[in-house]
């Protein structure tokens, strides 16, 4: 009975110290990554302080919000269909000119 219970203890003990040191090879691959995070953030905040002290660093911050806008607006968009506004103008899925617009405001507007 002693044999089993030291055999048993033995493999308890290889299996907690097999647990810790996984647990601890975790904790150091996470803290890595998070380092290596901030030292990415920091590196990407002192790029965009310089580039916007220039005229042209300012028009790619601004084309930057914009294509983040565009990639977020288009989430979830499997397909896009287009039709020639000159083909067929009455279809509500044809591009709208500046000028319809105009005349559906403005008879939304009349209807109040």
């Amino acid at each position: 009975i002693d044999a089993s219970n030291a055999e048993a203890e033995s493999l308890r003990i290889k299996a907690r110290a097999k647990a810790e040191a996984e647990a601890e090879a975790i904790l150091l691959t996470a803290k890595a990554e998070a380092e290596a995070i901030k030292l990415k953030a920091k590196a990407e905040a002192e790029r965009a302080e310089m580039l916007s002290r220039t005229g042209l660093g300012q028009q790619e911050a601004l084309l930057r919000i914009y294509s983040d806008m565009v990639v977020d607006s288009n989430k979830g968009v499997e397909k896009v269909i287009y039709l020639d506004p000159s083909v067929n103008r009455e279809s509500p899925f044809a591009l709208g000119s500046l000028n319809n617009l105009n005349q559906d405001l403005h008879s939304l507007t009349q209807l109040g």
